[in-house]
């Protein structure tokens, strides 16, 4: 039964509910009939004595007249009179006896004429054995003073029960095979949407974020399939992260394996031991900043994926911008460019992940830093306003027309304009970050004449 399919299970289960219902109910039902029939027949017997003592009553060769009249009475009567039974339809299976005041046999058929006078004690329904045959007799003294005692075979009431039994056995020996069929056909019809539903996920395509409609399937099913599309969506969420994950860690380390790469070829083609060493502290430097990247890296796929349990912690934004301007200060110095930190507050608190945070200002200084020619200029910008924080970096590069800026927050976006290294990965982990602290991130025209000016306003911390 643990192996069954749920038709042959669900069937099975009806055709067993239905039988505890219909075999009690047949049960009940049979009884009461036969104890209804049994009642009918003994009214029927009761009634037929009483008219056979009525015509005894009234039968001039048999009722005694007044003694005066001269007339024998039925007390003087030497022999009774004796009714034979023909051996033929219900005739043995019936008889009668009739006695006078003092008990004097009147009356009787062959087949009950031996039996013993009844007693008082034996007045009503009595059963009785006779040839080996069951009897049901009944016994009155009526008006007159006449005892009749009736009588009917079991034999009768037999055969109509054995007509009851095949009255309610049959059906349910027919009707229950019937049934069988009838319901595992409806329970084939009723499991329908589950075969569409297997249907509808054998056919779904790797990696489609199609919902599994749900409009037209019963009610039972719609949790069902509700519960699946969560499932489904968190599978292709969990497996669109390790895309990203991995789309991340090229694009997050290429910038430190470069500045590391730089210092080494310093240190290689330096010309005194001061600037060979001081060459290797500064690749030391970045393979360290390397390191730390890496897990921050990991740390912001945790993040995303949900696994992280720390909650937002009190940073401080001109702390992370400082300290991401300090580790890409190499390229910013290979560049050329001029490039400021712009900020009149000692502090700028807010609440989030320092992981997310510190990777959204690398990407939008890596991405100026990218589009910038040689001699331009690049400016971050932080201040606050009421109850956010806001920041702010320029540019005076190329910048992005207003109608494809929606569109460099997908994947893998480059514009056309841009080099092999355009806005691939970037900005989608910048806007990741953004969403991740509830920020709202918008990409205007910069104040350089010409560029991008990303703009960011999140909530400050309280206190």
């Amino acid at each position: 039964m643990s192996h069954a399919s749920l038709r042959t299970r669900l069937t099975l289960l009806i055709i067993a509910v239905m039988m505890a219902v219909l075999i009690p109910l047949g049960v009940l039902s049979y009884r009461r009939e036969l104890r209804e029939m049994n009642e009918l027949l003994d009214g029927r017997l009761a009634q037929a004595g009483r008219t056979l003592g009525v015509l005894i009553e009234h039968s001039g060769a048999l009722v005694a007249a007044d003694p005066a009249s001269g007339n024998t009475t039925p007390a003087q009567l030497r022999n009774a009179v004796m009714v034979s039974v023909r051996n033929r339809n219900y005739e043995p299976e019936v008889g009668f006896q009739a006695y006078d005041r003092q008990i004097h046999l009147l009356l009787a058929t062959d087949n009950l004429a031996d039996l013993p006078a009844p007693t008082a004690e034996e007045r009503g329904f009595r059963d009785l054995t006779r040839d080996g045959h069951q009897w049901r007799t009944f016994t009155l003294q009526n008006r007159a003073g006449l005892v009749i005692r009736i009588g009917e075979r079991y034999d009768n009431r037999q055969d109509i029960t054995r007509g009851l039994i095949l009255e309610h056995g049959l059906p349910l020996l027919i009707g229950l095979p019937l049934l069988a069929l009838l319901v595992s056909w409806a329970v084939y019809r009723g499991l329908r949407p589950l075969n569409l539903l297997t249907a509808q996920l054998a056919e779904r395509t790797p990696g489609s974020r199609q919902p599994i409609a749900a409009d037209k399937t019963p009610r039972e099913i719609k949790p069902l399939i509700v519960t699946l599309n969560q499932q489904l969506e968190r599978l292709e969420d969990a497996l669109e992260r390790e895309h990203r994950f991995n789309a991340d860690v090229a694009h997050e380390l290429r910038t430190p394996l470069a500045a590391t790469m730089i210092h080494l070829e310093s240190a290689a083609l330096a010309k005194s031991p001061l600037d060979t060493d001081f060459g290797l502290k500064s690749a030391q430097q970045s393979l360290a900043r390397l390191a730390r990247r890496i897990e921050q890296i990991l740390a912001l796929a945790r993040l995303e994926a949900g696994a992280a349990s720390q909650q937002q912690t009190r940073l401080d934004l001109i702390a992370i911008a400082t300290e991401v301007i300090e580790e890409l200060a190499p390229i910013i110095a290979e560049k050329d460019i001029a490039f400021g930190l712009v900020h009149d507050l000692p502090h700028l608190y807010v609440l989030g992940h320092e992981v997310a945070l510190t990777s959204m200002f690398r990407n939008l200084i890596e991405n100026a830093l990218r589009y910038v020619s040689e001699g331009g200029q690049v400016e971050v910008m932080l201040d606050r306003t009421g109850t956010e924080a806001l920041i702010d970096i320029r540019d005076d590069g190329p910048g992005i027309p207003p109608e494809r800026r929606a569109a460099v927050f997908d994947r893998f976006h480059r514009e056309a304009e841009g080099s092999s290294r355009g806005y691939g990965l970037g900005l989608s982990i910048v806007q990741r970050a953004a969403q991740l602290h509830g920020a709202e991130l918008e990409l205007r025209e910069s104040a350089f004449g010409h560029g991008l000016h990303v703009h960011i306003r999140l909530a400050l911390a309280e206190g």
